[in-house]
């Protein structure tokens, strides 16, 4: 019998990060979608450019800098995030170029971006929860809030829906 996995309790000043990464897997579910109603790989590449200028970039950004402000430089956790958030922009940009293995990358994309959302959640934040001062977290939560705008992702067509490849 599969064990259940409990949510956890998130600080509250790590809660904006947390709820971009439903954007993030829902750019993979979206991405999933695409490949398998067929959508021309030029649309998908528009889409992952745009995600990454709208959403991830910043959101990649961010977390780095509140690493930057909770954990010490030769922290591996730390070294561990920058090196997947460097990785996926690898992958952006060798989608973005058009590679003939693109089909793969994409698959490889969503997989490594959906993996690396797991790990921050279940991993990363309750690690940030345990080994930074509180007052630390609550002033990455208000710095955070001042300069975390909502992000929206937009992008149109819908290819990920059925109509969407009708049109």
């Amino acid at each position: 019998m599969k064990k259940a996995i409990t949510p956890q309790k998130r600080d509250k000043s790590l809660v904006p990060l947390s709820r971009e990464h439903h954007f993030g897997l829902l750019f993979c579910w979206k991405l999933r979608q695409g490949l398998k109603n067929g959508t021309d790989l030029s649309l998908m590449r528009a889409y992952v450019r745009y995600f990454w200028d709208t959403i991830l970039k910043a959101h990649c950004d961010e977390e780095e800098w509140v690493l930057k402000r909770l954990l010490k430089a030769d922290d591996t956790v730390r070294g561990r995030l920058e090196e997947e958030h460097r990785l996926l922009h690898s992958l952006v940009e060798l989608i973005e170029d058009g590679s003939p293995m693109n089909k793969d990358l994409f698959k490889v994309l969503e997989q490594d971006l959906t993996d690396h959302i797991r790990w921050e959640e279940r991993e990363l934040f309750p690690y940030l929860q345990s080994v930074a001062h509180s007052d630390d977290l609550e002033l990455v939560g208000e710095l955070l809030s001042h300069k975390h705008d909502p992000r929206m992702d937009n992008f149109t067509p819908e290819f990920w829906t059925k109509k969407a490849q009708a049109e």
